[in-house]
Order: structure tokens, then C-alpha cells, then sequence
């Protein structure tokens, strides 16, 4: 539901928008959107860096997990009132494209229904268990009561809908198609069909073999309060004219 109503007002224009400074620290001070906002500072820092005709596909996805917040939203549909911040909206409206088809197909991407999920604070504490419950999984060991009982709560968030039924790109930071296989064969007794040796293979070899989501929770906290003060009015107003 969430996902329609960041579509529809991705094309709706607000008469009376907030300042985009005061809605950027409204966002900031919130877990959700905070988190969200950092991940969006550092992964667009491509397209603030330099002029661009494409959009990252790790920038559509920040895009996109921002947008999922109130915050966000409210952030997308600020007023800008200075240069900078105009400069910021006129080079990441290359990505409004993306992002409104995107959003409307979060499940075509694990990567970016974890950003979705890590937007929500409770759905973000339920994934942080999660990792930290079920690593025997991802080392293909064993499947703990404990490990189940997270998987569980992670099902129950809204936020999490997508990362129950995404699928793996290639653009995760860890090994996707293990980590789905291993937790299909010893939590649920059951063969992943999402996935075959070959696919694997080449994945294998294209990512290390690391802990899921430690790249993206690293990168996340190297996002600070300097790149929140460079980028003061990061936003998406562009997306609605």
C-alpha cells in the first residue's frame, strides 16, 4: 500500500511545501528516515559529483527507500531556498524515471528491499536481530529455534513484504543466492527453485564470500553529520513538477 502512495506522490505537487532544510532535519532526527537519507547522500554521491544521463541503480534504490518514509515524503516534496539546493533536485531528477517504476516493483531487487526495510525503524530492529541470529545459516550449519523465531518477526513487519520475495540481481553486497538457499534448505526443510549451481557459480565469483548486509551497515554509519551539512537540501522537489 505504502509503495502506491509514494508512486502517486512522486507526481503530486504540494501548494505550500515545507522548507527543504526544516524537512531535511525532520527526517535526519528520525531513525528510519535518517538512516534512509545517509544511504541516499552516499549512494547518489555519484550523481552529485558530476553531471550524469544515467542514473545508479544503487541511487534509484536509496531513492526509492527514502521516499518510503513520511519523512521522506514530505523531504521529496520540499521547497527549495537556495542555489545549492536547486542545483542537488535539477541533477537528481536524471532518476525520476527509475524511481517511479521502481518503486512500484520493489521485489525485483533484495538489495533494495533491505533499503526499504532499513528505512522503518522497527522493521530495521527486526533485521538486525536477524543477521545476528541466523549466521550459522549463512555458513550453511544449522537453523537455532532463535534464528527461526526472527525470521518470524522480520515476516510480520509491512516493510519487510518485499525482502520475503525478492530476488537477487547482483547488486547485494553479500552472497545472495546462499543466503536464500541456505534458509530455504535448514529453516524450511526445502530446495530454493529461485536459483541454480550455474547461477550461483558466477556469483559467487563476482562477490566475496562475506556476512550478509555487513557492507551496507558500514557504509550506512560512515554516512555522518558532514555529509549531512554538504548536501543541505538533497531533494526531490523536481519529481513533481
Amino acid at each position: 500500500m505504502w509503495l502506491v502512495t509514494a508512486v502517486v506522490a512522486l507526481g503530486v505537487a504540494v501548494a505550500s511545501a515545507t522548507p527543504c532544510e526544516e524537512a531535511r532535519m525532520r527526517c535526519a532526527y528520525r531513525i528510519g528516515c535518517g538512516a534512509a537519507l545517509n544511504n541516499y547522500m552516499l549512494l547518489c554521491n555519484e550523481v552529485f559529483s558530476e553531471p550524469t544521463t544515467v542514473c545508479p541503480k544503487a541511487c534509484e534504490h536509496a531513492l526509492i527507500a527514502l521516499t518510503s518514509t513520511e519523512e521522506g515524503k514530505e523531504l521529496m516534496n520540499c521547497r527549495c531556498e537556495n542555489e545549492y539546493c536547486e542545483e542537488a533536485k535539477q541533477r537528481i531528477d536524471i532518476c525520476r524515471p527509475q524511481v517511479l517504476k521502481g518503486a512500484a516493483n520493489a521485489t525485483s531487487s533484495c538489495r533494495l528491499s533491505e533499503l526499504i526495510c532499513l528505512a522503518d525503524a522497527q522493521c530495521a530492529m527486526a533485521l538486525s536481530y536477524y543477521r545476528q541470529l541466523c549466521r550459522s545459516v549463512y555458513r550453511g550449519r544449522k537453523c537455532s529455534n532463535k534464528c527461526l523465531n526472527s525470521i518470524e518477526i522480520l515476516r510480520k513487519q509491512e516493510k519487510a513484504a518485499a525482502l520475503m520475495a525478492c530476488h537477487c540481481d547482483g547488486n547485494e553486497e553479500y552472497d545472495c543466492p546462499r543466503m536464500q538457499n541456505n534458509v530455504a534448505r535448514l529453516c524450511f526443510h526445502k530446495h530454493s527453485k529461485n536459483h541454480t549451481k550455474g547461477y550461483d557459480r558466477g556469483y559467487n565469483e563476482k562477490h566475496h564470500k562475506r556476512p550478509p548486509h555487513q557492507d551496507l551497515q558500514s557504509a550506512a554509519n560512515s554516512a555522518g553529520v558532514t555529509g549531512l551539512l554538504i548536501l543541505v537540501c538533497v531533494f526531490l522537489t523536481r519529481f513533481n513538477s
